[in-house]
């Protein structure tokens, strides 16, 4: 713990905030909005599947074939990298430069890993409905061959 003492985290810690002062909300707010339009500009899906009808659609989803949340983890995971971008831009330059790129540096990776290891369910999930839609087509065409 003195170790921490002596490296000046708390202190820069203060620095940080005070340089903040009453500003976090309005980054979240900016970083949240740029992360919508950043995953609508660059990371949509192309739809692998046409629907007849939005009743179809809305069954998919009710019956939780079609996830929403990694969308929504993509989101989370662009606005908090801005956020922590920006933050410590501002640790850069209202305390200590080394300590303020190296937590940076730190905190992304660390923020890219804790999303990889969220994104990998999904993908499990999504890779399971692929092999079970194929399964069904199979069966289908098996029928149609026996009669």
């Amino acid at each position: 713990m003195e170790g921490f003492l002596r490296l000046g985290f708390f202190s820069m810690a203060e620095k940080v905030t005070q340089a903040l002062g009453n500003s976090l909300p309005y980054i979240l707010t900016c970083s949240v909005i740029a992360g919508i339009w950043i995953y609508f500009l660059f990371l949509v899906p192309r739809k692998e599947k046409r629907y007849d009808s939005f009743s179809d659609y809305l069954n998919d989803i009710l019956n939780f074939r079609i996830m929403l949340t990694s969308g929504l983890a993509k989101i989370l995971y662009i606005a908090l990298t801005i956020t922590v971008f920006i933050i410590g831009i501002i640790a850069m330059i209202a305390a200590n430069f080394l300590i303020g790129l190296l937590g940076t540096i730190i905190l992304e990776i660390v923020l890219r890993v804790m999303f990889e290891l969220v994104m990998v369910f999904f993908s499990m999930q999504e890779n399971l409905l692929l092999l079970r839609e194929r399964q069904e087509m199979n069966y289908i065409y098996e029928e149609n061959e026996e009669e």
